[in-house]
């Protein structure tokens, strides 16, 4: 199998290969590697199991599509998009509390790997995941990272798009 091993720091990819191997065997190296690295007097380390949405246009190419049923992934089809739950270890060895946000200053990321495009999703969701959050000054403190001051956005721009056109009532005449 092949597995997609990912390291971002700062925001930036460090490194991105993709390992022919045992999935369990691989993602325990990259274990042993973040602990490594790991100052347990400045950071939690934690290793999360998790799902990231991949989205792919329709249609995908046949062999994508083999690969996905094969390894029996979830996937919903929504308009023109197929999107596909892969499965997802967040590795993140160096990370603090900055207000009420928390960041993820290093990280290795390790997945099934499915094909470039997928690669190209994962390494942007690495590098948004350990870039400082942008912050808002408005009074009252908010923090978004890009990714999500982006999907807010785009959510405003939908309800914007949405709105009901008022009607003027009738009124009766006495």
């Amino acid at each position: 199998m092949k597995v997609l091993v990912i390291r971002a720091d700062e925001g930036k990819l460090t490194s991105s290969e993709i390992i022919d191997g045992d999935y369990n065997a691989i993602a325990k190296e990259v274990v042993k590697r973040a602990l490594e690295e790991w100052n347990p007097g400045e950071s939690d380390l934690t290793a999360i199991r998790t799902k990231l949405e991949l989205r792919y246009k329709l249609p995908i190419d046949p062999d994508l599509y083999d690969k996905i049923m094969d390894l029996n992934l979830e996937l919903v089809r929504e308009g023109n998009e197929l999107i596909v739950n892969l499965p997802v270890l967040t590795i993140s060895f160096d990370n603090a509390w900055l207000d009420d946000a928390y960041l993820d200053r290093r990280m290795y990321i390790v997945s099934i790997y499915l094909d470039d495009a997928a690669k190209q999703q994962l390494e942007e969701y690495a590098i948004e995941a350990t870039k400082e959050p942008k912050r808002i000054d408005t009074g009252q403190s908010i923090t978004l990272g890009e990714e999500e001051l982006r999907r807010l956005e785009e959510g405003l721009t939908e309800i914007e798009e949405e709105k009901p056109k008022r009607r003027r009532s009738k009124r009766k005449k006495k």
